[in-house]
């Protein structure tokens, strides 16, 4: 979030007899996880390209502070416009944002924070936020080193025409003195090269180089990337490292 934003912000045992009635009870109480998310209205990650909706960029059009606003998980009820679901953390006319869920009269939205390289996601009101055509994107339009907290991705030139090499690095335990000290951080890598659709791209890291995400299995390092604006959205099905590695996030082009 931009500095405006901080200064404001910021069972039974085994071999027990469990009554039908019981498991019947507890069998109504589970519900799977996309279901209680979507019952909480959660809005509190950056954007998937995995799964859900594609993400698309935006730009505040609203005069005067938008304020981001509280999802059910964090109070229930929310994202209303009251008092009681209004964040301290606001965005004004011009702000750039990525968007992926809209429900109702709110719209979900990653804020990606140019000064201090932190993201904001949380609710806005839909009618503060203008959809922005993202433009034509050539494969050079990719190219660079991209960043964020913990992780770089270079893209280059392909070997075939057409094509773009991606190679990158990400760590997880960085920020910690601690597990620095005693060599507890977990590393990952990616590398491939893909042949980018418009703005978006997706491959898995085979054997004997890039291979198709639908024909991996599970375990196979998968990446999607995909180019909005400024930024580079990335997601992967953290299988491409140690423990708790990731390279999802939202990228900046290094100057």
């Amino acid at each position: 979030m931009t500095s405006r934003m901080v200064r404001r912000t910021r069972m039974a045992g085994f071999g027990a007899r469990v009554p039908v009635c019981l498991v019947l009870l507890l069998a109504g109480l589970a519900v799977p996880a996309d279901e209680a998310r979507a019952d909480s209205n959660e809005c509190r990650r950056v954007p998937a390209l995995s799964e859900g909706p594609a993400p698309a960029l935006g730009r505040i059009t609203a005069a005067g502070r938008t304020a981001f606003l509280k999802d059910g998980l964090a109070q229930d009820g929310c994202p209303e416009a009251g008092a009681a679901c209004r964040e301290r953390a606001y965005l004004v006319a011009g702000d750039g944002v990525i968007l992926t869920d809209r429900r109702g009269s709110h719209v979900c939205a990653t804020y990606p924070g140019a000064r201090d390289g932190v993201d904001r996601t949380g609710w806005l009101p839909a009618a503060a936020v203008a959809d922005e055509p993202a433009g034509a994107l050539t494969p050079e339009g990719w190219f660079g080193t991209w960043t964020r907290a913990e992780a770089e991705i270079r893209l280059a030139a392909g070997v075939k025409p057409g094509t773009v090499a991606v190679k990158g690095d990400a760590t997880w335990g960085m920020g910690d003195p601690e597990r620095m000290r005693r060599g507890g951080v977990h590393t990952g890598e990616i590398e491939g090269e893909v042949t980018p659709a418009g703005d978006a791209a997706r491959f898995a890291m085979g054997e004997g180089g890039s291979v198709p995400v639908e024909t991996a299995d599970a375990y196979t390092c998968k990446v999607w990337l995909r180019r909005l604006g400024p930024w580079l959205v990335v997601d992967d099905n953290l299988a491409c490292g140690g423990a708790n590695v990731t390279f999802r996030g939202v990228y900046r082009r290094r100057p």
